[in-house]
C-alpha cells in the first residue's frame, strides 16, 4: 500500500498551515509572559525602593530607562546633590526581559507618566522617589510606567496612585485611571 506524490504533498501542506498557526499562538504566549515578567518586576522593583527608605529612614529611588538593546532598571538611594554622566552610568543596571520597552511619555495613552529626566542622564531616565516614611517624593512621583512588548500592542503598567504610596498593577485601558 503506497502513497501518492499528491497526497503527500497535501497531508504536508496540512502539516505546514497546523505548524504556522501554532508558532503564531506560541510567539504571542511568550510575548505574553515576558511583559507579564517585566511588570511583576517593575512592581517588586518600586515596592522594594519603597521598603528601602522606611527601613534606612532616607530617600530612595527607582529609576527606569531605554537604552538600544533593552529596558533597565535601577533601585538606588536618591542623589542628595547634582549628578553627573558618571553618576548614571554607575548605577546598579538591571535588565527587563528581552522584547519589552517602556512606552515612552511622548506616545499614546496609556504611556508612561513618571517624572522623565533629560538633562544629563544619557539615555533618559524615568525615576520614583520614596520618602523615609515610604511615601512619594511630592505629586510630581505620582503616575504610570508603561510597559509595551517589542511586537503587539498590549500594554502593561505598574501605578503609584496616592500620597500615601499605593502602588498597583494594570493592563492596557486599565492603565488609563489613576
Amino acid at each position: 500500500m503506497g502513497f501518492t506524490m499528491l497526497e503527500i504533498l497535501a497531508v504536508l501542506a496540512i502539516i505546514g498551515i497546523i505548524a504556522s498557526m501554532a508558532a503564531v499562538s506560541w510567539f504571542s504566549f511568550v510575548n505574553n509572559q515576558r511583559l507579564n515578567a517585566t511588570q511583576s518586576r517593575a512592581y517588586s522593583t518600586l515596592r522594594l525602593a519603597q521598603s528601602n527608605a522606611k527601613r534606612s529612614n532616607i530617600m530612595w529611588q527607582a529609576s527606569f530607562r531605554n537604552t538600544p538593546t533593552g529596558s533597565q532598571y535601577a533601585i538606588h538611594p536618591a542623589p542628595t546633590s547634582t549628578t553627573n554622566k558618571a553618576y548614571w552610568d554607575n548605577l546598579p543596571w538591571q535588565n527587563f526581559d528581552e522584547g519589552v520597552r517602556i512606552v515612552d511619555n511622548t506616545e499614546t495613552e496609556p504611556r508612561t507618566t513618571l517624572t522623565k529626566l533629560t538633562a544629563i542622564p544619557e539615555p533618559d531616565v524615568y525615576r520614583v522617589q520614596f520618602k523615609s516614611q515610604g511615601n512619594p517624593n511630592g505629586l510630581g512621583e505620582l503616575g504610570r510606567i508603561t510597559f509595551v512588548s517589542r511586537v503587539g500592542d498590549r500594554k502593561k503598567c505598574v501605578i503609584i496612585s496616592t500620597l500615601l504610596g499605593s502602588i498597583r498593577q494594570a493592563e492596557s485601558s486599565g492603565c488609563n485611571q489613576t
